[in-house]
């Protein structure tokens, strides 16, 4: 299994735009081999939240092979779309400070 996660750190007047953003509906949920995508938040600063993102794959082949399709270059020219139509500005990415990590997972402790 591979997991991603893309880290921001976000201005507290832009988080819930974010989250938004965030948690829109996805064709990747239809991609082969993608199994989940999770948004997680952490709000201790006073200044900035932390939020994460967290996509599992089942394997590098189908994460590549969804990275290169129609479908993902598609869904994110559509969302810029949406939000330009709904007097929105598309999120600049560089505002958001992100960050993204790869991992394989190796093991995994699951409850009895």
């Amino acid at each position: 299994m591979i997991v991603i996660t893309r880290n921001m750190k976000v201005a507290k007047d832009f988080t819930n735009r974010v989250i938004e953003d965030l948690s829109h509906p996805s064709a990747v949920s239809k991609a082969e081999g993608f199994i989940r995508r999770d948004v997680l938040i952490n709000r201790d600063a006073e200044d900035f939240d932390i939020i994460k993102m967290i996509i599992y794959w089942e394997n590098k082949e189908s994460l590549t092979k969804w990275h290169g399709s129609k479908e993902h270059q598609q869904g994110h020219i559509e969302r810029h779309k949406q939000q330009k139509e709904s007097g929105k500005e598309p999120i600049n990415r560089k505002a958001l400070n992100l960050t993204i990590e790869e991992y394989e997972v190796v093991y995994s402790l699951l409850a009895e």
